[in-house]
């Protein structure tokens, strides 16, 4: 900017000035000129300079080596300016201060560069580092998960075993006020007339007591439900603990879902087509879009800090298991999961 400064206010002396015997009047030009170049440059940095200005103060927030190149660098240039001046030098030793400029310019170019390298070269150690640390602290996280769990599964075999003392005892009372106690609901007989209507059809106490457990949590919280059996169902092909499983993830998943939704909505079903072929419906309404392909895959969830139990457990579930298939697909803002079971 000193040197543009000095070569407009040269030619314009030059040009205008030079030989002019009014020259208090027309010495308005020096200032004018120059306030013109301040604005010409002033758009100029906003259009181009700026987003370089922004990219280098995002990656090097702290570049205090480059402004004491540029400082040193700066101070040199005037004081060569200066000299020369005052010498009375500048014209006859131009091609000289023009090297000795251009040697400059290529000292900071160098200077900048380097820094630059430099700067890059700690921001990836940094990376390393910090990629080092979310390491560690994701597993430590998973230790203190495994732990919990180790220790859920400890209180739940306790309890088990606390359950099966009583049912040997024939104290069915104390047996339900020890599972509420765990399970943190109350043993207050509820009913719901549409739900235990259509839950008379499943004989099969375990997933009968399930279903009713999720479809009353349902409806206390108010979300609006559909609930279907088409038939009696006393039997089911495969592992009833595995059934009770997917039952419970995919009711889960819907309630979670579905909790903070303005308009929700759930809707269950649990269908016989042959003694040997049942299928299980589960839809739940959405509002944000999903990828039921991510959704599908291992360990995804939608959960903060990925705790919760997504569809990829189900999938994992049914996996190299002829009794059961799996499939969900999103239609007009609902998810849909249909598992069929099948076999003898």
């Amino acid at each position: 900017m000193a040197s543009l400064f000095d070569l407009v206010d040269h030619y314009t002396y030059a040009f205008f000035l030079q030989g002019k015997t009014d020259i208090a009047l027309l010495g308005w030009l020096i200032p004018i000129n120059d306030l013109i170049i301040t604005i010409v440059v002033a758009i100029l940095a906003i259009k181009v300079v700026r987003p370089k200005l922004r990219w280098i103060r995002i990656n090097f927030p702290r570049p205090i080596g480059l402004w004491q190149i540029t400082a040193i660098l700066f101070m040199l240039y005037v004081w060569l300016t200066a000299i020369a001046e005052k010498d009375g030098v500048a014209n006859k030793y131009a091609s000289l201060l023009l090297i000795m400029y251009l040697i400059i310019i290529v000292v900071c170019a160098t200077g900048f560069i380097n820094f630059v390298k430099s700067s890059q070269q700690t921001q990836r150690q940094q990376q390393i580092i910090d990629k080092y640390q979310a390491q560690i602290a994701n597993a430590n996280q998973l230790n203190q998960q495994y732990n919990e769990i180790r220790r859920e599964r400890h209180d739940t075999r306790n309890m088990l075993l606390s359950v099966q003392g009583y049912i040997r005892d024939h104290k069915d009372k104390e047996a339900e006020k020890l599972l509420a106690t765990f399970l943190q609901n109350d043993t207050v007989e509820k009913h719901y007339g549409e739900i235990d209507n259509a839950l008379d059809k499943i004989k099969i106490s375990g997933l009968h007591n399930l279903v009713k457990e999720k479809a009353y949590k349902i409806v206390e919280k108010g979300i609006p439900f559909s609930f279907e059996i088409n038939a009696e169902i006393d039997e089911l092909p495969g592992s009833e603990i595995k059934i009770a499983r997917i039952i419970g993830i995919l009711m889960d998943n819907a309630i979670e879902a579905t909790f903070k939704q303005a308009k929700p909505y759930i809707q269950f079903a649990l269908l016989k087509h042959s003694p040997e072929v049942y299928e299980l419906v589960i839809a739940n309404s959405i509002e944000q879009k999903l990828n039921i392909n991510t959704a599908l895959k291992f360990e995804h969830s939608t959960k903060e800090g990925h705790q919760g139990i997504g569809l990829s457990n189900v999938t994992q579930l049914v996996e190299n298991d002829d009794h059961y298939s799996f499939s969900a697909e999103v239609k007009d803002k609902v998810i849909m999961m249909t598992c069929f079971i099948q076999g003898k």
